[in-house]
């Protein structure tokens, strides 16, 4: 992308990654073209989508904007597949949201990552203290160190891309240990990965660091007492889960059942989880 170029960004919808400059808009549903003078002078238009089920949505505003302006108006993102190889501080998500890393090197079945990023490739450090690399520790152990030194100007830091737990070594966690984290986020998306996801989050533990700061994604979806065990055995490990249902990246919005969505916004919200644990760690039947 030529960074002398000025590009206004459209969003679907305004969360907390998304940018927040004068050349960052969020239509929220509406389809009609807003009045592009009100925005500083820009050379393209580009609509980000990051979810399957937004896509017919911004196809539409790629349409509708296009007829209202001479400057090129290109959608794309995850949703469609884009291809990400570089990364531009600022541009799709907030200034102090940074990749140093795209791409992954595993192929796991439910993961889009190695389909639009292809294998880990390095990139050139920015300052910012939220990590979103989709496997930071697949990298090098010199751009590790290159990391953990821009990260020691920062405050709230959080590696939240999902860190392998089987990657997780001595040097990772010594060099956490000095700076001021906020949150690690771990995977645990099989029962098969439960083994090293123990011995990382010991680890992690007896580095000084408790459920607080440690979190878990953990992938549901298709046996739901097994998922359910899962969960527990990721919080009595010392972390505390965040369940993710899988989605199918191919297709509209995977639609689950009433009992699956309550089942899984009770182990998304820490309180609830809390309250549910110590009420004993027998399963509970959600279809009541």
């Amino acid at each position: 992308m030529n960074s002398n170029k000025s590009i206004l960004r459209i969003f679907p919808k305004k969360t907390s990654y998304t940018p927040e400059d004068r050349l960052a808009y969020y239509p929220e549903g509406i389809i009609q073209a807003p009045m592009f003078s009100l925005f500083p002078k820009f050379d393209e238009i580009h609509i980000s989508c990051s979810f399957t089920w937004d896509k017919d949505y911004c196809i539409k505003l790629q349409e509708q904007y296009q007829a209202f302006t001479d400057q090129p108006v290109k959608v794309g993102g995850p949703a469609f597949v884009s291809v990400a190889k570089e990364f531009t501080p600022g541009l799709y998500l907030k200034p102090n949201i940074v990749f140093t890393s795209r791409g992954c090197n595993n192929q796991c079945p439910w993961c889009i990552v190695p389909k639009i990023e292809g294998r880990l490739k390095e990139l050139p450090i920015c300052p910012g203290n939220i990590i979103q690399d989709n496997n930071f520790l697949q990298t090098n152990r010199k751009h590790k160190d290159k990391v953990f030194e821009m990260l020691r100007a920062q405050r709230r830091i959080q590696f939240k891309g999902g860190l392998q737990p089987n990657l997780i070594d001595d040097h990772f966690i010594e060099n956490i240990r000095s700076l001021k984290i906020d949150e690690l986020w771990l995977a645990c998306d099989t029962d098969q990965s439960l083994p090293a996801f123990k011995k990382a989050c010991q680890m992690l533990v007896k580095g000084g660091f408790n459920r607080e700061k440690i979190k878990c994604y953990v992938l549901i979806g298709d046996d739901m007492e097994a998922n359910e065990n899962r969960l527990q055995e990721v919080y009595q490990t010392g972390a505390m889960p965040f369940a993710q249902l899988l989605r199918d990246f191919t297709s509209c919005k995977t639609e689950y059942t009433k009992v699956w969505n309550a089942f899984a916004r009770q182990w998304q919200r820490p309180a609830s989880i809390n309250a549910h644990m110590k009420r004993g760690t027998q399963f509970k039947d959600y279809s009541t």
